[in-house]
């Protein structure tokens, strides 16, 4: 089994003969039964024609009654045909002549199958003779049967009257043994043909496979054990031809390909491995870019971080400072209500002069207490100017850092900008506030002087309490304009408060965003990383590749 599954031309060789074996033996089948049924059909045909040329023959004699006529004839017929039998039978199956002596007077039924037998009988009553035929043997002989029937004819009449359809039957017996040995022999002819046949084939395909297949598939081989040692300089020689010949030129053209390919391969690689190296030193500068961008950023989020702080207590204090201011507010409008009322009291004192001492004295108190609140106010007015120079300062480090941040606190470099001119209006606003209240004090001072010298000429200086009257005035106005100012003030330190707590806003928010560009920069040096690993891969796998490649000859 072995042998055969390694041979090419044996595993071709057995399909092919059980093909033709099979071929053979239909073709034996077929001769075979096509020979039976053809000698049968000539023996029928026989048959049918010699039982009505025996009734022909002997019809003219029976008539006039010359039975020895037919029985010469039936003598003749045996001696010059062997292997034919011819019964005449009447209607009772009773053997009145016959090729066969001993079988004259003898009953038809002694020679007849049992098929046959029912044949004849139905024969014999219906007049009516069946299409079919019968195998027979007599005497160990192999015999084909066909009946005919000898119905009663007008010439007849005479002996066998008119009442009587069927006058008997005549059988006609031929022997099938040449039949037989002629198809023994078709058929022994038919195997000799089917073996001679079949080594006919079996040689001619070991004369192809060994002369033609062979050669070309050993030119395969070669060619595959070629490419197997990588070995891609061999070609073969071939020319146009048959499907082995396609295969040659298909081996030639991978060979080719392959050797084409292997080279440009090599080529690759080392440019490969020369990228691979690159990659590796990119890597390494990302990496180192990566980290240094990373610890920057880290610096960037705590000063941001600082800045946010600074810019609440900044916050903290301008809301302190408001308060402050508002306080102040409340006291000068407490002061502009009372410088009011000294008018009334000026007024009333022309008409009242008892109570114009007493007026004087309550207004020389409220001058007092008007110098201590001018000194209160000049205190608060020195904490705003300090207040706005701290303002100045912060705004000045919110600028340096923005310069620092780049373009990133460009936002924020422009709020401590806002900052630092309303610092210096604020600046400017203590310094017209510091006037207001030099005059208030100096005018305070006049007041007293004068209440104190009036105290004593009240009654002589109605002209005097005019002029109180319209300085009181005066000094209501210039109390009302100070309350003004300080209220707008209030309102500048709201604005710079809420525009140092946005700026505090933008801090925190610089220091997320600044958190996030970190945590990117660790990501980049990770990637980074990954990227030199992998590159180093590339590399070592380049090198081994081209090492592969130089064990291929091309």
């Amino acid at each position: 089994m072995k042998t055969v599954s390694s041979r090419l031309w044996l595993r071709l060789l057995v399909p092919v003969s059980i093909i033709v074996i099979a071929v053979v033996l239909a073709n034996l089948w077929y001769n075979i039964s096509f020979q039976v049924k053809s000698g049968e059909s000539q023996l029928k045909s026989q048959n049918r024609m010699l039982a009505q040329a025996v009734e022909g023959g002997m019809f003219d004699a029976l008539a006039v009654g010359d039975n020895d006529t037919v029985r010469t004839q039936f003598n003749r017929l045996s001696e010059k045909i062997k292997d034919l039998k011819v019964f005449v039978y009447d209607f009772n199956g009773v053997v009145s002549f016959s090729t066969d002596i001993n079988a004259i007077g003898r009953g038809i039924n002694g020679f007849l199958s049992a098929d046959s037998k029912k044949d004849i009988s139905s024969m014999l009553e219906s007049g009516n003779a069946s299409d079919l035929s019968f195998h027979v043997s007599i005497d160990g002989v192999p015999f084909l049967l066909e009946n005919a029937p000898i119905l009663n004819e007008q010439k007849c009449f005479h002996c066998h009257g008119r009442n009587r359809k069927i006058l008997g039957g005549i059988s006609v017996f031929s022997s099938e043994t040449k039949v037989k040995q002629a198809i023994k022999n078709g058929k022994t002819v038919s195997i000799l043909i089917g073996i001679i046949g079949l080594g006919v084939i079996i040689l001619f395909i070991w004369i192809f496979f060994h002369f033609i297949v062979n050669k070309k598939i050993h030119m395969v081989l070669l060619a595959t054990s070629n490419m197997r040692q990588k070995d891609f300089t061999h070609t073969c020689d071939i020319k146009e031809g048959d499907e082995i010949n396609h295969i040659l030129a298909r081996i030639n053209l991978v060979t080719k390909n392959l050797r084409e390919t292997i080279k440009q391969v090599v080529n690759n690689s080392d440019t490969i491995f020369d990228s691979a190296s690159g990659l590796s030193q990119i890597a390494e500068d990302l990496g180192s870019a990566s980290l240094d961008t990373s610890q920057k950023a880290t610096t960037v989020s705590a000063a941001a971080e600082e800045m946010s702080i600074s810019n609440q207590s900044i916050a903290a204090s301008m809301e302190q400072s408001t308060d402050t201011l508002n306080a102040i507010a409340s006291a000068i409008e407490e002061m502009s209500a009372t410088v009011s009322e000294i008018a009334k009291n000026v007024t009333s004192s022309k008409e009242i002069t008892e109570q114009v001492v007493e007026g004087f004295e309550v207004i020389a108190k409220v001058v007092d207490e008007l110098g201590e609140r001018a000194n209160d106010v000049d205190i608060v007015t020195d904490e705003i100017r300090a207040i706005s120079e701290q303002v100045s300062m912060l705004a000045l480090n919110a600028k340096i850092e923005a310069a620092r941040a780049g373009d990133a606190g460009k936002g924020f470099a422009v709020v401590a900008q806002e900052i630092t001119e309303l610092a210096s209006e604020t600046n400017e606003s203590t310094l017209k506030a510091d006037e207001k209240l030099r005059w208030i004090k100096e005018k305070s001072r006049e007041v007293v002087q004068k209440v104190t010298g009036l105290t004593t000429i009240v009654k002589e200086s109605d002209e005097a309490m005019s002029s109180i009257s319209a300085a009181v005035e005066e000094q209501n106005v210039t109390t009302r304009e100070i309350a003004k100012n300080i209220n707008d003030v209030s309102a500048e330190i709201s604005d710079v408060n809420n525009n140092v707590n946005e700026g505090a806003s933008v801090a925190a928010e610089i220091a997320k965003e600044i958190t996030i560009v970190e945590d990117g920069s660790r990501k980049v040096q990770d990637n980074s990383n990954k990227l030199n690993d992998h590159a180093m891969g590339l590399s070592t796998m380049a090198e081994n590749f081209t090492e592969l490649m130089k064990k291929f000859k091309v």
